[in-house]
């Protein structure tokens, strides 16, 4: 019998700084998350006493232009929630004015932090609301100059529900390299160099900021129930081949009973990257170049079937996959509902401009398209992490480079393609546009996605041994 998860009080605390927090009354405070609606940051200088709080912390920092905040609940509840203000800019009443809502209800109406309390002074506005679809959902609407905020507590006003960490969206094998923690792992001797010439690539191009692919060249996914009817994926000759590669229809026949859902979008950019996943077979498919065709047929210019996934490295037979490197995509990208959570618990696809020639991979990887003939070039397949020693809260960057910092300390980046920019990989927001009519990433980011990597420390990334954690047998 299944056990019913246990049942507590819900909190969730959270302030606009980079550090987090322990208030007065013991309560840690998160650092800024991806749930916050601004990447600016304002702030009360150190040294200058906050009034009306012992907690000055709680209040130093702002989040000028803040549009909305959403928070991930864990069940349909009523929430008491108190917004933190304090004023770091304005000195007169009337200068800053805006309504907060919540849930779609105005709950604040004409906030003005000067006029209730004065410049650097703590102000609180504190109300409940009834939560029914699983997302707090808070909106700031301007009315004189930008909305602010400092922070945002969540408490349930009864026990909930409290149900563990959600499983990755296709399991693999316990020691993935996708799910190791390398914190401790030993570099490679080149670490440095090679390092440094990653650095070199994000800061000559595209000003300096690596890519967050949440837009394009990112990947699309579905998981499908086992009574998915399956079709055939016809051979799309993009390449120019001149002939249909072996395995595709015959052998292990990865383009054949393919259980594509007929309304699937494949995700935007030449790519066109698709996966198929049935946990029932323990089977998954990844497609690149995808298209349904005006008949209703699909095709593909390449792709791939990985049989007992779940037992597997997350890697395709050689030659086949959607990736350079033979890796599966979805172990790799950082998908929706993880961004929405703002945690990543597994190591990141990542890909470079210039990789380590075809021939010199690294495993996981079984494959390259990589062209550098220079001995300190990264290889596909080589793993990458942010050194773990490294105190976040020092280096501002947005609270998408945060996360994704956060989880390359832990569990690093696996080099898996060769591009156009240096860049981390997302879930394609397509699959939910088809089903709901909303790109949730028009929701989901703060600013463009061109600046989501702002401020990340390449500077300190650490480069492991090739073939590192690669089982014995």
């Amino acid at each position: 019998m299944k056990k019913a998860p246990a049942r507590r009080v819900f909190s969730s605390r959270v302030v606009m700084g980079a550090a987090d927090v322990t208030d007065s009354k013991g309560h840690v405070w998160r650092h800024r998350t991806t749930g916050v609606g601004s990447w600016r940051t304002g702030v009360i200088p150190p040294g200058v006493d906050v009034a009306r709080t012992r907690d000055d912390a709680l209040y130093r920092r702002t989040a000028p232009g803040i549009s909305w905040y959403r928070l991930e609940v864990p069940a349909a509840a009523t929430y008491r929630v108190r917004l933190l203000f304090s004023e770091n800019w304005f000195t007169r009443s009337g200068e800053r004015v805006f309504d907060v809502t919540a849930e779609g209800r105005r709950v604040a109406r004409d906030v003005d932090v000067v006029k209730a309390v004065g410049k650097n002074a703590a102000r609180d506005v504190t109300f409940t609301v009834p939560v029914r679809d699983g997302r707090l959902d808070l909106g700031f609407v301007a009315k004189k100059d930008l909305p602010i905020l400092s922070g945002v507590e969540v408490v349930s006003t009864t026990p909930v529900a409290v149900t563990a960490a959600p499983s990755p969206k296709v399991p693999l094998a316990r020691n993935s390299a996708f799910f190791t923690d390398i914190r401790t792992a030993p570099l490679a001797p080149n670490s440095a160099r090679a390092a440094a010439g990653l650095t070199k690539q994000v800061r000559d191009n595209w000003g300096g900021v690596a890519a967050f692919n949440a837009r394009r060249f990112n990947n699309s996914f579905y998981e499908v129930p086992a009574t998915q009817r399956k079709v055939r994926v016809n051979f799309y000759d993009c390449q120019r081949k001149g002939y249909t590669p072996a395995g595709l229809f015959d052998g292990p026949k990865h383009f054949v009973d393919v259980p594509i859902p007929p309304n699937a979008v494949p995700a935007t950019g030449s790519d066109k990257q698709l996966t198929v996943y049935d946990r029932t077979a323990d089977k998954l498919w990844d497609f690149w170049v995808t298209e349904k065709r005006p008949d209703g047929s699909w095709r593909a210019c390449w792709g791939g079937r990985i049989d007992d996934v779940s037992r597997s490295q997350g890697v395709f037979p050689r030659p086949y996959g959607a990736s350079a490197s033979g890796l599966a995509m979805t172990p790799g990208v950082i998908s929706i509902d993880e961004f929405r959570r703002g945690r990543v618990d597994h190591a990141m696809y990542l890909a470079l401009i210039d990789v380590a020639k075809w021939d010199r991979y690294s495993w996981p990887a079984n494959r390259s398209d990589g062209l550098s003939n220079d001995p300190d070039a990264i290889m596909e397949g080589q793993r990458l992490r942010l050194d773990p020693t490294l105190d976040l809260s020092t280096i501002p960057m947005t609270p998408v480079a945060r996360m994704v910092a956060e989880a390359a300390q832990k569990y690093g980046f696996v080099v898996a393609d060769k591009a156009g920019a240096v860049a981390v990989a997302t879930e394609s927001g397509n699959a939910e546009k088809a089903r709901t009519g909303v790109d949730p990433w028009n929701g989901l980011l703060a600013g463009p996605d061109y600046q989501a990597m702002q401020g990340f420390p390449w500077e300190h990334i650490q480069v492991l041994p090739k073939d590192y954690g690669k089982p014995t047998r």
